[in-house]
């Protein structure tokens, strides 16, 4: 998610849309800060909430599917 948000940010400053791209830039900085400070991954609760839509396949990643079992055994 952080590549996204980087090469976003970047081609949206290259076609001189400044203010875009410091917003798309403030999110990156935004979502890494929740990783960072509380531990919270936005892009594993993004994933995650994909895979309950059936947008990406379970086959792709079981363990992925229900992120928050994996938090409990970790503790």
């Amino acid at each position: 998610i952080g590549a996204v948000f980087s090469v976003t940010g970047s081609a949206l400053w290259l076609f001189d849309m400044h203010t875009a791209s410091r917003v798309v830039i403030g999110m990156l900085a935004c979502a890494a800060s929740l990783e960072a400070f509380v531990g919270f991954c936005l892009g594993c609760a993004i994933f995650s909430r994909l895979m309950r839509w059936g947008v990406i396949p379970e086959s792709i990643c079981e363990d992925c599917n229900n992120i928050s079992a994996r938090l409990n055994a970790a503790q």
